[in-house]
């Protein structure tokens, strides 16, 4: 085989990397718009989402600057623990 081959395949493979990239990073932003973490005015956003089992997840919801604790399930959502302080994540670099 020339090496005109081995040269078309490797930019070939990468093309196909980079598409992939790029339709990964566009997910992401139309999922974090979907979300509504995109809006400064929304009250009501996603903090943090953990699966619990394959039908029962955990998540922190935010509205007013306070954070609810709710698990959420196929046939029941429930609310473990309301008006929590939100805990902002301040980095200090010295």
């Amino acid at each position: 085989m020339e090496t005109t081959y081995y040269i078309q395949v490797g930019l070939a493979f990468v093309l196909v990397l980079a598409l992939m990239g790029l339709l990964s990073f566009i997910l992401k932003k139309v999922n974090y718009a979907q979300s509504g973490m995109m809006s400064k005015d929304s009250r009501l956003k996603i903090v943090e989402q953990r699966m619990i089992d394959s039908k029962n997840k955990v998540a922190i919801i935010r509205c007013d600057d306070k954070d609810h604790l709710v698990v959420l399930g196929q046939n029941s959502n429930t609310v473990i623990k309301t008006d929590m302080k939100s805990i902002e994540k301040k980095h200090d670099f010295k």
